[in-house]
């Protein structure tokens, strides 16, 4: 377990309650999420602390019988879908060599793409659970949630994912599913191969649900605006050490006034009833990276504003999920998000398109 996707391995893991569901997984938590007893450093070993108490998300794995094994890699604080700081040990994608893994849940896309793990937690604020598993080309599922970021896992494969989080398989139904292949929160010039994927799946599911083309809805930049002002104001009292990146991240979110998060609240409570106006469909099907994972050391090469944007133009669908607080999944280099489905509804999707994808 010693290896650097592992950022905290301690001498015992912690033991799950024996008799529980996930008797015999070993599931490592993401280095910023609290297990008690594991120094946690959120991406960045000047923040090292011992945790206290265990984070609910931890609770409820061990108490489902799952060990914990150690704590993953993390960008620091979660700012960025890449991981790469001095100090800390830079990973690549087992995917594409010499290339970002993603982020920020970059140690869990890692740890499982490199059978180290069957399972590995993540969370997810804008991407940084689907984008790591595109990025290393493995399964990652982000859970619905409110605003902040949502837990889930990264997995081999769809039937993983509902044995982690214990769920049942629902009846399949036939959908209305609308695909997407152009950049939606950034305009994006998507890889011909990426897009391809997305349309060859699009043809397969279509045997079975209606399958509709769709553009971006006319909302979409006011979407990443307000995407925007949330994310940045949330590093708008954090202590940026020595990154110059979360220094751009708090001078952003220090700006952004009362009226305009109230705002982006309001837009991302309207923003279900907006979907369903412009598009009406109960899933939407598009890449999850519009290109390749850049090489190593790109992302630190633009000054934060530019990493930023090009960030987005690199994975211009993912945050639409966080603003609705949708469930979402990337399998691997496609990616399903939920405009009317439950978790188990997507998952159940998921799984039809992993079985026919394989097909090919």
């Amino acid at each position: 377990m010693h290896h650097p996707a592992f950022s905290f391995v301690p001498e015992e893991p912690r033991r799950g309650a024996p008799g529980g569901r996930l008797n015999g997984w070993a599931i490592p938590v993401k280095d910023s999420t609290a297990v008690a007893g594991f120094t946690t450093t959120d991406g960045n070993p000047a923040r090292a602390r011992v945790a206290v108490k265990d984070d609910p998300l931890t609770r409820a794995l061990l108490a489902a019988g799952a060990d914990i094994p150690a704590l993953t890699l993390t960008s620091e604080l979660g700012a960025t879908c890449y991981a790469e700081r001095p100090g800390v040990p830079v990973l690549e994608s087992p995917a594409y060599p010499g290339r970002t893994p993603g982020g920020s849940s970059a140690g869990a896309a890692v740890a499982v793409a490199l059978g180290l793990s069957r399972a590995a937690h993540g969370t997810d604020a804008g991407g940084s659970i689907r984008v790591p598993a595109a990025a290393c080309e493995v399964v990652g599922f982000k859970a619905a949630g409110s605003a902040g970021p949502a837990h889930g896992f990264l997995t081999r494969t769809v039937a993983d994912q509902f044995e982690v989080l214990g769920w049942a398989r629902p009846a399949p139904r036939r959908l209305r599913i609308g695909v997407l292949t152009q950049g939606l929160l950034a305009p994006a010039e998507v890889d011909g191969r990426r897009g391809g994927d997305v349309d060859k799946l699009a043809a397969l599911l279509g045997r079975t649900h209606d399958v509709v083309e769709l553009h971006p809805y006319p909302e979409a930049e006011a979407t990443f605006a307000h995407f925007s002002h949330r994310i940045t104001h949330a590093f708008a009292r954090v202590d940026p050490l020595d990154s110059e990146y979360l220094a751009w991240c708090k001078a952003q979110g220090q700006r952004v006034t009362p009226a305009q998060l109230e705002a982006a609240a309001a837009h991302a409570r309207e923003l279900p009833g907006l979907l369903a106006r412009r598009w009406g469909v109960d899933a939407l099907l598009s890449p999850t990276l519009a290109f390749d994972p850049p090489p190593l050391g790109y992302f630190l090469s633009l000054s934060p504003a530019e990493s930023f944007w090009r960030q987005t133009q690199w994975s211009p669908w993912c945050s639409l999920f966080n603003m609705t607080g949708a469930p979402a999944i990337a399998l691997g280099p496609v990616h399903l998000g939920a405009l009317t489905l439950t978790g188990p509804e997507l998952l159940t999707l998921a799984a039809e398109a992993e079985a026919v994808a394989a097909e090919v």
